[in-house]
């Protein structure tokens, strides 16, 4: 399942950080990286040395690596599948959005609004996959929020 964040910052600290908690939740955990330009040397606790875009993998040991070769990211019978990150710094990123909202207190400003400009000087794009929408599993839900703390907006944005 797809979960696509867009924040208006170069992310690739948050990215570093993000790294950081996905192994205190799986302290043998096997972190791939990819930046689809073929082998590189990244050091993944050091954010200046993360290129323009990329894809992190998370397995949480040598087993769930097996797993993933055959199942890609399907739960495993003792608990949650593998997890990935795709993120993409722009320069310049204008998109036109439509916010839907109900006019409650949460929907925020620009609550049904179409057509909407969003100009972002600098804005990265985040792709986390997992086995489940956030919403619908525990697990996937935790990675969500440590994503979100990594990006340091924690559960008070929606």
């Amino acid at each position: 399942m797809d979960t696509p964040v867009v924040v208006p910052f170069d992310a690739r600290p948050a990215v570093a950080a993000f790294v950081d908690l996905m192994r205190r939740l799986w302290p043998s955990a096997l972190v791939g990286f990819d930046d689809g330009e073929g082998t590189t040397t990244t050091d993944l606790a050091d954010a200046t040395s993360f290129p323009a875009h990329g894809e992190l993998t998370f397995v949480r040991d040598g087993s769930m690596d097996e797993h993933w070769q055959e199942c890609g990211y399907a739960p495993m019978s003792d608990g949650p599948g593998p997890v990935a990150l795709f993120y993409e710094i722009h320069r310049s990123l204008v998109v036109q959005v439509n916010v839907a909202g109900e006019g409650g207190p949460d929907d925020g400003p620009l609550s049904g609004w179409t057509g909407v400009e969003l100009a972002l000087p600098v804005a990265t794009t985040l792709t986390l996959v997992s086995h489940a929408a956030p919403t619908e599993d525990t697990f996937c839900a935790t990675v969500l929020a440590l994503l979100r703390e990594a990006l340091g907006y924690g559960g008070g944005l929606r």
